[in-house]
């Protein structure tokens, strides 16, 4: 279950990054529409939400949202890493 929270997690902190002109931009090429930024928005705090339902149904409330805390910080790492060390190729 901590593998699904993570990959919950990675998935919304990347739809919450798109949402965002600068990233959209870096990793686009341009930048998003108002409903797909709102979109992209909902579907990233959607996403959160799950994985910490995941983490709590693994291991129990109190646990599991003190165990979802540090899976943020562990799903957020590759993203800022990637942001800052990628350069996407444009065609």
């Amino acid at each position: 279950m901590s593998l699904i929270s993570w990959l919950l997690a990675l998935a919304g902190f990347a739809c919450l990054a798109l949402a965002m002109e600068d990233h959209h931009h870096w990793l686009v090429g341009r930048r998003p529409s108002r409903r797909w930024a709102f979109t992209l928005r909902l579907l990233g705090w959607s996403l959160l939400a799950l994985s910490w339902a995941a983490a709590a149904a693994s291991w129990g409330p109190a646990l599991g949202s003190i165990a979802w805390c540090g899976l943020l910080s562990v799903s957020a790492g590759p993203l800022v890493l990637a942001r800052t060390y990628l350069h996407p190729r444009r065609r």
